[in-house]
């Protein structure tokens, strides 16, 4: 399965998350984790998958080039690229909205977090 972590630029819940991440891949098989990049759960992400032995996709916002459209840029190709079969969207802004309802609108199963905790 190919699961994409969508959150804002900021999100600081990183025990939430790699519980998230614990708990979902006793019912999945997770074999794919993609991301945006994001300092603040990036690394987390990257350490739990590597102690998963899971592939890894980092997709960073490239801000030199698209400036503040940088991260609605990235999500639009990373959503397209990736070709996730599951999002699990923890909180963020704006941009975390925008992608929760592009992958919607793609058909793309998202279990919003923040939500159930």
């Amino acid at each position: 399965m190919r699961v994409l972590i969508c959150s804002g630029r900021f999100y600081t819940g990183i025990s939430t998350l790699t519980r998230v991440l614990d708990l979902y891949s006793q019912s999945q098989n997770i074999r794919v984790l993609i991301h945006g990049g994001h300092q603040s759960s990036g690394g987390a992400i990257e350490r739990w998958a590597r102690d998963a032995g899971v592939h890894i996709v980092r997709y960073p916002a490239n801000w030199a080039t698209h400036g503040k459209y940088a991260e609605i840029r990235r999500n639009i190709f990373m959503l397209e690229d990736s070709r996730p079969d599951i999002i699990l969207a923890f909180s963020g802004g704006e941009d975390t909205a925008d992608c929760i309802g592009l992958a919607k609108s793609k058909g793309i199963k998202v279990i919003e977090i923040e939500q159930y905790l």
